[in-house]
């Protein structure tokens, strides 16, 4: 900007100054720099000068700080609380470092000393602050859109765009500020599951179009019947989740019905002669202290929505005080499912990870197991958990009873603890960190992810992992084979540590095709700078080829079983 177009037209200087003289003579020289469209107004008193701030715009004020109402750094502050969007440049007798410093950090533009202006020297600094002041403002602007945008972001994201309930994230995060409350305060925290019965023939009969519109509905009615303390969320479908904050069962119970009664009463014209009465199943109970995902929550409630939709729907089913099932019967299933759910049963064993070359023990896997006769192994307890949609709970449940068996180990000794990729999704990484260093040091862990669970690209689990680096936990990649999907992961992922699928090392030393394939995840190892553990290991032929091969770690039952 050149000083031709600084001195447009109407440009209303205002100085605040008792010292008339001074007054007169800046602006004498201001205009011998040939500036006479600088309109300059003097005012003595800063009560003055707060008066006609109140009346009138000004485009830049110079301010005396020594003033015979005000002084020092204060007079400032006062005139900046009604000046907020005008630029400001303090002229002082006072020469003082500290105060210019404090001025400018305060909010001024500049800060001038009275026997060192020329008028030259003043043009160029009411230029500079002029120009300072505008982008100033404009940066402000936009920093105040880009804040707001942000929040709406960070808002979009945790709700669902089409009721805009809760989505499943922004349950997890009310969920874990509830547990948190419930840690410290105590209570009762029930969860409500609600489905929409027959929602498919809304669908097939009138289109997706008015299905949106019925859940729009029936959002409004759960929001207009719930508290103003309960959490609502739409997880998907036609099925909403609820969180009863400090609710006894029968207050809960007397929720429910409410909510019941106002589904029921909405109706949909399906033709002139058919009308469709809208209704929904109910499932409520308790959260259990150990519940901390919404899969867990699903995983609760779910076998009493099941009870509603099986005896007739519109209704609700719960769980009874003492703990037991409404039902009086129950299957050899049912209680297998009730067994995983309950997770008093779990208990983990430790297999020794050793160094080959002197098969020292340096870490140990832990393996989780349920006392169940029928279905004791982990293939087969996650299988029903999958089919029950139990499968990030069970995980829970696994995960803690393997770190209350790594309690008691050295804190030198490595723990290494497998996770579902769903479960470190679900679960924020602060909880399980915390979980982990509750008896040892969380650096003392490894957290082994199974290359086979990740589902798609492995690009969503970056977060996670780089956050359990942060914190000193190491990653492996576990059930590492030797395909293109694996390198994906590897490259990705850039686990401390990669755990090579038993099925490759038994019989490798007889078997070149499989030490070539090795030999190539070994350069890749290299490449990551990661550890390889080989698992599997059963023959003293197939420990001496793995040795001969450079990997260092090995684990198997020739090393030592499970105990």
């Amino acid at each position: 900007m050149d000083q031709e177009k600084f001195t447009q037209p109407g440009l209303k200087v205002l100085l605040v100054e008792d010292d008339q003289e001074f007054a007169d003579i800046l602006r004498i020289r201001l205009s011998k720099e040939k500036d006479p469209r600088l309109e300059i107004t003097c005012l003595p008193t800063l009560q003055q000068a707060m008066e006609s701030l109140a009346k009138k715009t000004w485009d830049l004020i110079l301010l005396d700080l020594m003033l015979p109402d005000s002084s020092g750094i204060e007079t400032f502050t006062t005139l900046r609380s009604q000046a907020r969007h005008t630029p400001v440049v303090i002229m002082s007798g006072l020469d003082s470092d500290s105060l210019a410093i404090d001025a400018v950090r305060k909010g001024a533009e500049d800060y001038l000393v009275k026997g060192e202006i020329n008028s030259r020297l003043l043009l160029r600094v009411l230029h500079h602050a002029m120009d300072r002041h505008r982008i100033k403002e404009k940066l402000a602007s936009v920093t105040g859109r880009l804040r707001e945008t942000n929040l709406r972001l960070e808002k979009m994201a945790l709700l669902d765009p089409l009721t805009e309930l809760y989505n499943r994230r922004g349950l997890q995060q009310a969920l874990r500020r509830e547990l948190q409350i419930l840690s410290r305060e105590g209570g009762k925290l029930l969860v409500l599951f609600l489905d929409i019965d027959d929602f498919k023939k809304i669908n097939d009969s009138l289109g997706h179009p008015v299905g949106d519109i019925l859940l729009k509905e029936i959002a409004r009615k759960i929001q207009d019947s719930v508290r103003a303390s309960d959490h609502v969320a739409r997880i998907g479908g036609d099925e909403f989740l609820l969180l009863l904050p400090k609710t006894p069962l029968k207050e809960g119970l007397r929720l429910a019905e409410r909510l019941r009664f106002a589904v029921s009463n909405t109706t949909v014209t399906l033709s002139e002669k058919e009308t469709l009465k809208i209704t929904a199943s109910f499932g409520l109970t308790s959260v259990p202290d150990h519940a901390t995902s919404v899969d867990d929550l699903l995983a609760i409630s779910d076998p009493f929505l099941r009870q509603s939709k099986n005896e007739g729907k519109n209704r609700v089913s719960y769980q009874l005080p003492e703990g037991t099932e409404s039902h009086a019967e129950i299957s050899d299933s049912e209680h297998l499912t009730e067994l995983m759910r309950n997770g008093n049963d779990f208990f983990a064993l430790k297999q020794p990870i050793m160094r080959l070359a002197d098969q020292s023990i340096v870490g140990y896997e832990f393996l989780s197991r349920l006392k169940n006769s029928g279905v004791h192994m982990p293939d087969e307890f996650f299988r029903v958990a999958m089919e029950n949609n139990m499968l990030t709970l069970v995980d829970h449940h696994c995960f803690r009873s393997c770190i209350s068996a790594a309690a008691a180990l050295p804190s030198r000794i490595h723990r290494h603890i497998n996770l579902f990729p769903a479960t470190m999704i679900d679960l924020a990484v602060e909880e399980i960190v915390e979980k982990l260093a509750v008896n040892c040091p969380a650096e003392s862990y490894c957290l082994e992810i199974s290359e086979q669970q990740i589902l798609g690209e492995p690009s969503h689990l970056i977060g996670p992992v780089e956050e359990f680096k942060r914190h000193g936990i190491s990653i492996a990649v576990d059930d590492v084979g030797f395909g293109n999907t694996c390198l994906e992961s590897l490259i990705l992922l850039e686990p401390d540590v990669i755990k090579l699928d038993k099925k490759y090392i038994r019989g490798i030393a007889q078997d070149l095709h499989v030490e070539r394939s090795l030999r190539r995840t070994l350069k890749v190892a290299e490449d990551l700078n990661a550890e390889v553990i080989a698992e599997g290991i059963e023959t003293q032929e197939d420990l001496d080829k793995l040795k001969e091969l450079g990997v260092k770690y090995g684990q198997g039952f020739y090393l030592g079983k499970p105990a």
